[in-house]
């Protein structure tokens, strides 16, 4: 059950408690109530930004363990070009690994083909996330297996996803200089949308079009959060350090090989960075399409169906 329009629901049922079936396949009451999805309602822009830290921190065993199946070959890659690259053909330091290194100015190919890796990992990883928070939302807890297997599954779909985002960061940072910012508010959901309603990349990239283009200020302020805050993260575990090995000694292969070590934050960030999506899709998903009422209505149906079910047995 949606509901479809523009706007914010002003006329909410109270949360009302899971079922017992609810329970069941969420886990322990204590688990279901601590759940940060339970009882979805719009909230502002930094509540979504915090309701990311409560995902990441809810499930952090699995998102972990989910980023570092998915990030240690790109990191452990990462450490090999730092050792066989001549200091003056690697990225800059402190640079980091990824999509930042383009930039960088490096000469060496290989840095590139760790940048597209880890750009497909960032998005097999969103598209799980968005998976799992959707079933958070209806009471459900996928396993770790489970979404190792959704990943192994539907890793073309976030594979065909990244060249349909690189598409829009590339035309906007074109048209408006910095513009890679405003491109990315419009589609750093498709992976999300396309795990959460199980797509394909189109119609997840599309999804995430139509979600945030009705409510853009608010993606940007999000979007550009999320970056913020990765970013501070990197800086304050890797940057610091980086810049002190150069000064003492600006071509040793150290420094390179220090910026490919503390890379390893990135098994921090890209998990909360998903998170942050997962949460932002559902946040605007309860703005246009009232997914928190049509939720609330089918456990209040599950209810229901308890209390009728007791009665009949009793």
């Amino acid at each position: 059950m949606g509901f479809e329009g523009a706007g914010t629901a002003s006329v909410r049922g109270d949360a009302v408690a899971s079922s017992g079936r609810d329970r069941r396949r969420a886990g322990s009451t204590a688990e279901v109530e601590a759940n940060p999805l339970a009882d979805l309602r719009p909230v502002s822009a930094g509540a979504v930004l915090d309701g990311g830290f409560e995902l990441l921190r809810y499930r952090f065993g699995r998102l972990i363990a989910l980023a570092a199946c998915l990030f240690v070959p790109v990191w452990l890659c990462n450490v090999v070009l730092a050792i066989v690259v001549p200091p003056e053909q690697a990225a800059t330091p402190g640079s980091g690994i990824g999509w930042s290194a383009l930039s960088t100015g490096s000469s060496s190919p290989l840095v590139f083909v760790v940048a597209a890796a880890q750009l497909v990992a960032l998005s097999i990883l969103g598209l799980c996330t968005g998976h799992l928070a959707m079933s958070l939302a209806r009471g459900e807890d996928p396993s770790l297996r489970e979404l190792g297997a959704l990943a192994l599954r539907r890793s073309w779909v976030a594979l065909l996803i990244v060249p349909l985002n690189a598409g829009v960061h590339a035309l906007t940072a074109c048209f408006f200089g910095v513009g890679w910012i405003l491109g990315d508010a419009l589609v750093f959901l498709s992976s999300v949308a396309a795990g959460a309603e199980r797509l394909g990349p189109w119609q997840g990239f599309r999804r995430s079009w139509n979600l945030t283009r009705p409510q853009y200020g608010r993606a940007l302020v999000i979007s550009f959060g999320a970056l913020c805050i990765a970013q501070v993260i990197r800086w304050s575990l890797s940057v610091g350090p980086t810049v002190l090995l150069t000064s003492l000694d600006p071509a040793s292969r150290l420094v390179g090989l220090f910026t490919a070590l503390s890379s390893g934050v990135l098994l921090l960030t890209e998990p909360l960075t998903a998170c942050i999506a997962a949460r932002a899709y559902l946040d605007l998903r309860c703005r246009r399409d009232g997914v928190d009422l049509a939720l609330r209505h089918d456990r209040l149906l599950d209810e229901h169906r308890a209390r009728h079910e007791q009665r009949v047995l009793s």
